[in-house]
């Protein structure tokens, strides 16, 4: 066997191996479950799930035909200057907030007309899929009911059927151009109480009408009314165009926001509109009190001022007051010096000439001699003190005294 031979019997058995193992795994994988998100009725797509084609017509026809990307609070009155009168949402793919749904209702009172294409009544703040219904207890075989939806506050008795086939038939209405028009459907209203019908075929109600303030909510039972595949069958378009232009002067939006194609922000735009919620206000508020905590932590308002010093009543409380030290500390020969160094200080007044301790002994002689009383008494209690003996306080006291009676006749 050459070697050409043998690459080409290799390269056939590999490929024989490949064909086997890949119809092996293609009939053992499961079958791929469906993604009600991959059927949007955008204005993105052109399938025939998707609504472009009645995009591209009412940009043709009517003017102020646009795509709304943002969410449905930003939303502006109708009363505003170049504001949509007419929002279209068809099928939403996301539930409507509480945020959203406030302002919204603001916005239909306003005089705002909401289209709203749903096969649920369009939830309300849960993440429940748009082909998701709940089967109301008691119900024939064909009727749904969903709770906590938007149109359940408005229209609680609405019901809707199973989807089939696409039907067709000739459908009367008062918002019908001519009063009949083919339309085409795989979904109508089982049950609506007592709204108001604006468009039905074959005794099937298709869209009913329901007044909100200043304007109205026309609701339409299958959401795949507005797809490219319908609108090739039937006059779904030109109904539908006439539901727009048939109410005020205004631009037309189509919700692309509920599909998932919501417009990017900037940081700037985010952060507003968290502040805007409870949590943003707390942040500010934690966000003001460190500030105020930054700048006013250990700062003065005003200039340095020394604390005010509180007033002597009198001179005798501050003798008694140095009197309880002397006395708490027991301390006699400081008392005695002070004293001592007030007499010196007094008699250097006087005499004009500087008297210390050390002369003081010839200053009270010179006073002795002149006949002074306490003169002779202070000079023998001082040769005590200037030999350091510790005077009894009777002593201190008499010291005291006679210096006080010496200091008082030197004065003239």
């Amino acid at each position: 066997m050459t070697s050409q031979t043998y690459n080409r019997l290799t390269a056939t058995l590999a490929t024989g191996i490949f064909l086997i193992v890949s119809v092996l795994l293609a009939s053992l994988s499961t079958q791929q479950s469906a993604d009600p998100l991959l059927r949007r009725t955008s204005t993105f797509f052109t399938d025939p799930s998707g609504a472009r084609a009645l995009f591209l017509v009412m940009q043709q026809l009517l003017p102020g035909v646009g795509q709304w990307r943002r969410p449905l609070n930003l939303l502006p009155p109708p009363d505003a200057p170049d504001a949509p009168s007419t929002l279209i949402v068809a099928g939403p793919a996301r539930p409507i907030s509480a945020n959203q749904v406030k302002h919204l209702e603001r916005w239909l009172a306003a005089g705002g007309q909401l289209i709203l294409l749903s096969a649920d009544g369009w939830p309300v703040g849960q993440r429940v899929s748009s082909a998701r219904v709940e089967r109301t207890p008691g119900a024939d075989d064909g009727e749904f009911a969903q709770t906590e939806t938007w149109l359940s506050r408005y229209a609680p008795a609405l019901r809707w059927t199973k989807a089939g086939q696409i039907n067709t038939g000739r459908a009367f209405g008062s918002s019908i151009p001519n009063g009949e028009i083919t339309l085409g459907w795989r979904r109508s209203f089982a049950a609506t109480g007592n709204a108001k019908v604006i468009a039905a075929a074959n005794n099937a109600t298709m869209a009913i009408e329901i007044p909100v303030g200043q304007g109205r909510i026309v609701a339409v039972a299958d959401p795949m009314m507005a797809s490219n595949g319908a609108l090739r069958r039937s006059d779904n378009a030109v109904w539908l165009i006439s539901l727009a232009a048939g109410w005020r002067q205004g631009g037309i939006l189509f919700d692309e926001y509920h599909h998932g194609f919501g417009q990017k922000r900037g940081t700037a735009e985010l952060t507003a509109a968290f502040l805007m919620t409870p949590w943003g206000w707390c942040i500010l508020q934690i966000a003001a009190a460190g500030l105020l905590y930054i700048f006013a932590y250990r700062r003065r308002f005003g200039r340095i001022r020394e604390s005010p010093v509180p007033d002597r009543r009198s001179a005798l409380d501050l003798l008694d007051a140095r009197a309880g030290v002397l006395q708490a500390a027991a301390a006699q020969g400081l008392a005695a010096d002070l004293i001592v160094q007030h007499l010196c200080y007094c008699l250097t007044r006087t005499r004009s000439k500087n008297v210390d301790p050390a002369n003081l002994n010839q200053e009270m002689a010179n006073l002795a001699k002149t006949g002074a009383a306490p003169a002779a008494a202070l000079q023998a209690l001082f040769k005590k003190v200037k030999n350091g003996e510790r005077l009894s306080e009777r002593e201190l006291v008499d010291f005291g005294r006679s210096a006080g009676e010496t200091i008082k006749g030197l004065r003239p």
